[in-house]
């Protein structure tokens, strides 16, 4: 079996494919600045301007879920 090796930050759209994960649920609970474990700068980041897309270092954020109990069933 080949092991692909995926980007490290990716969109939005890529990283909700890629973690099976809904877009909300990244953004609104577990990326939240007061009370989520992924951390802006390790996790995420914004883009340079207001509008622009954020992007997930999924390595990061798989880790960081592994450690909260998420179970993946396809890594």
């Amino acid at each position: 079996m080949v092991n692909k090796e995926e980007p490290k930050w990716v969109r939005t759209s890529d990283a909700e494919r890629i973690l099976g994960i809904n877009r909300r649920t990244l953004k609104r609970a577990y990326a939240h600045p007061d009370n989520g474990f992924l951390k802006e700068g390790v996790h995420w980041k914004r883009g340079m301007y207001f509008n622009s897309s954020v992007t997930w270092n999924v390595t990061a954020c798989k880790q960081a879920l592994l450690k909260q109990g998420y179970v993946f069933t396809s890594l």
